[in-house]
C-alpha cells in the first residue's frame, strides 16, 4: 500500500494522539481481510510483516495480534481494519502514535507534518523521493 516516501513522511510526522495500545481489529472478516503488520523498509521498497493472524474461536473467528509491546522505539505499524481504511502508528518509547490514516488506495493523510500538511497523493510522494 505505501512506499518507502510515504513511510518516511510518516517517521516525521508529529502525529494526532497517542495510545498504549493501538485499536486492532478484534474479529477475522474474509472480506476486508483485517491484519496488524510491521512496515520494514528495504532499500525503495517497504515491506509488512504480518503481526496477526486469524483465529477459529467458539464465537467465530477472531483476529490473534502479537504482543506490539515488544517492537523496538520507531518502529511502525500498519493496522487495517476494511479495505480501504488504513492506519498508520510509530512506536514512540512506551506509546503508539497515530502518524496517518488512509480512507482511499489512493490518498495518506500524514497527521501533522511540520514542513507540508494535509493529504499526500501517493504519485506524487513517490516522485518526489525518487528524484
Amino acid at each position: 500500500m505505501i512506499d518507502a516516501g510515504i513511510l518516511y513522511a510518516l517517521s516525521l510526522s508529529y502525529g494526532a494522539f497517542s495510545c498504549r495500545t493501538p485499536p486492532a481489529p478484534k474479529q477475522w472478516d474474509c472480506v476486508n481481510r483485517p491484519h496488524v503488520a510491521l512496515l520494514v523498509p528495504v532499500n525503495d521498497e517497504v515491506f509488512q510483516v504480518f503481526l496477526s493472524q486469524p483465529k477459529q474461536t467458539g464465537a467465530g473467528e477472531t483476529l490473534e495480534v502479537a504482543d506490539l509491546d515488544s517492537l523496538p522505539p520507531s518502529s511502525m505499524i500498519e493496522v487495517r481494519h476494511t479495505g480501504a481504511l488504513y492506519r498508520y502508528y510509530r512506536r514512540d518509547e512506551a506509546m503508539w502514535t497515530k502518524v496517518g490514516e488512509s480512507r482511499d488506495p489512493f490518498l495518506v493523510e500524514i497527521e501533522a507534518l511540520s514542513h507540508a500538511g494535509g493529504s499526500v497523493m501517493l504519485r506524487e510522494v513517490t516522485d518526489l523521493f525518487s528524484e
